[in-house]
C-alpha cells in the first residue's frame, strides 16, 4: 500500500467517527461544502500515517443529502479491523480543489500561522480553528502567557492573511 508524504499541501476533508455494523463498515463525516464530493478528492489518506484509504461507499445506507456516509474501507473485513481508523482524519491533496474565490482559506494553511498587531508585533500563533455554524472562529494561542483567545475570523478583525509569510494581521487588541 502507497504511504503519501502529508507534511504540506494535503487537507481534512473528513473523519472516520464510528463503525457502523459487523461487517467492517465505518462512519464517515465530510468537511466538503458538499458533502458527497468527499469521495470526488482521490486519493484519500490518513493524516497519522500517509497511507492511501480505499472506500466504497454503501449505496444502500447513504443518504447523499447530508454530511454522514457508511463506507467500507476495502482492506478491512470485520468491525474490529475497522475499530483503529475510528478518529482519524482523512485528508485530499489541495491540487484535487480548484476556483478559489480571493480571501478563501484552508483552515491547514491558517494553522500554525504567527499572528501579528497593526505595529508589526507579533502576539500569538493560530492554534485551531472552529466552525460552530455562525463562521469561522480562530483559537490564538499568546506568546506573552501561553493563554488562548478566540476570536471571529472575518476581514474586519483581520484585514490582512499572508500564507507565503505565514502570517495574519490583527486589528483586535489581544
Amino acid at each position: 500500500m502507497k504511504n503519501y508524504n502529508i507534511k504540506e499541501k494535503w487537507v481534512v476533508v473528513g473523519e472516520i467517527i464510528k463503525t457502523h455494523g459487523t461487517r467492517g463498515l465505518v462512519k464517515i463525516i465530510s468537511y466538503c461544502e458538499k458533502p458527497h464530493s468527499i469521495f470526488d478528492y482521490q486519493p484519500i489518506v490518513l493524516k497519522s500515517t500517509g497511507e492511501k484509504i480505499d472506500f466504497e461507499l454503501d449505496q444502500e445506507k447513504n443518504n447523499l443529502k447530508t454530511n454522514q456516509f457508511t463506507a467500507r474501507i476495502k482492506s478491512s473485513k470485520n468491525m474490529e479491523t475497522s475499530k483503529v481508523f475510528i478518529g482519524e482524519k482523512l485528508l485530499a491533496h489541495k491540487k484535487k480543489f480548484q476556483n478559489f474565490k480571493k480571501n478563501t482559506f484552508f483552515y491547514s494553511d491558517l494553522e500554525g500561522c504567527n499572528v501579528i498587531d497593526l505595529n508589526k508585533k507579533s502576539i500569538g500563533r493560530v492554534s485551531r480553528i472552529f466552525n460552530f455554524g455562525a463562521g469561522d472562529i480562530l483559537e490564538i494561542t499568546k506568546f506573552e502567557d501561553n493563554s488562548t483567545i478566540l476570536i471571529s475570523f472575518n476581514k474586519t478583525n483581520f484585514p490582512k492573511v499572508s500564507i507565503n509569510k505565514r502570517e495574519i494581521t490583527s486589528k483586535v487588541s489581544i
